[in-house]
């Protein structure tokens, strides 16, 4: 055989295996979550409602404000909170960006451990890119396609996602699981009180796992 010819099919060979490895990983992590019950005693307080089976994040394809790709790896090893924004930012929405920045600053020690993400299907207006931009800094912004919201949560038993994505905000773990989601309220007073519920939730979390 060529040597030319096996070299490339070896290449060949070794790009598919790790395109392979970037979608199975993730859904077999979220499987295992899912059979194990790592999450169940996360559950029982009723603060967030379980997604089951978790779904994985890279599952749905985000691009940042430049249109390129992002890389699905870059989200490992630490936890998210994500807000799926809806394409009118209202009171609801606002409150859920400033609940996130609450929230990320009382953990506290364990704040290098959770970063924050606000993902739109579409392009954010400039009123919206100046309040990011001034009030939420360390905010990552990444856009997908509706269709992509829509497919997200396919094979999940949560009725809820599959009619609507948007308006919720929701915890990725550490190996690419979305496993928890949250209502957001446009009563100032409300939002904080369910806040503190989210940290609760994901205090607990960081507790039962020292990854990340």
């Amino acid at each position: 055989m060529d040597t030319n010819s096996q070299s490339t099919r070896q290449r060949n060979r070794k790009t598919l295996l790790i395109a392979l490895a970037v979608f199975l990983i993730p859904f077999l992590a979220a499987l295992a979550l899912h059979k194990t019950g790592l999450y169940k005693s996360v559950g029982t307080s009723n603060r967030g409602a379980l997604i089951t089976p978790p779904v994985a994040f890279e599952s749905i394809p985000l691009l940042d404000e430049q249109s390129q790709q992002l890389d699905p790896g870059s989200f490992r090893k630490r936890w998210w909170m994500v807000y799926v924004m809806p394409e009118e930012c209202d009171q609801s929405c606002e409150n859920s960006l400033y609940q996130m920045r609450q929230i990320h600053a009382a953990l506290g020690p364990e704040q290098s451990r959770v970063a924050t993400m606000l993902i739109s299907a579409h392009e954010l207006k400039p009123r919206y890119q100046t309040l990011i931009a001034n009030e939420f800094p360390e905010l990552t912004v990444a856009y997908t396609k509706p269709s992509g919201l829509r497919d997200w949560f396919n094979d999940t038993d949560n009725d809820a996602l599959k009619s609507s994505q948007v308006g919720y905000i929701y915890l990725v773990d550490t190996m690419g699981a979305v496993f928890m989601y949250y209502p957001t309220y446009a009563d100032e007073q409300e939002s904080i009180l369910k806040g503190r519920d989210m940290l609760k939730d994901l205090q607990k979390v960081l507790k039962l796992s020292k990854i990340g």
